[in-house]
C-alpha cells in the first residue's frame, strides 16, 4: 500500500499474527495477551537453556542502574498534583463505557446462553 511505502512502515510478526488471531475470532483486545504469552514461553526457555549449560548461554549484557536507590515514599494523599497527573479528565473508551453501562459484549446476544451452564 502507498501509505505504508511512502513512510517506510514494513509490518512484523505482530502484524501478521494479528491477522491470524482476527481470523479465529479472537477480539483486538485479547491481541496484546495473545502476542505475550509465546514471548513469555520463549524467555522461560532461553532462561532454562542458560542454566542447563553456562559455557553455550547467549545472554544480553546486563544492565547496570544509575538511577536513585532508596527513596522515602510519600503517601498519594500528600503529594501534589500536577496537570499532566490528572487521570481524572481522560475519557473512558466506548467498549469500557458499554461494559460500565452491563451491554453485553459485541457478537452476544444479552441473556443467551453460553452452553457452560
Amino acid at each position: 500500500d502507498e501509505y505504508f511505502v511512502k513512510r517506510k512502515l514494513y509490518p512484523n510478526v505482530d502484524f501478521y499474527s494479528g491477522l491470524v488471531y482476527r481470523a479465529m475470532g479472537f477480539p483486538p483486545e485479547f491481541f496484546t495477551v495473545l502476542f505475550a504469552i509465546p514471548r513469555a514461553a520463549g524467555y522461560l526457555s532461553h532462561w532454562r537453556e542458560s542454566l542447563s549449560d553456562r559455557d553455550t548461554k547467549i545472554m544480553r549484557p546486563q544492565q547496570v542502574y544509575q538511577g536513585e536507590w532508596l527513596r522515602d515514599y510519600q503517601s498519594i494523599a500528600t503529594r501534589q498534583r500536577s496537570l499532566t497527573d490528572a487521570m481524572d479528565s481522560v475519557a473512558p473508551s466506548n467498549a469500557a463505557r458499554r461494559r460500565m453501562a452491563g451491554d453485553p459484549p459485541a457478537g452476544r446476544v444479552a441473556g443467551a446462553s453460553t452452553g457452560a451452564e
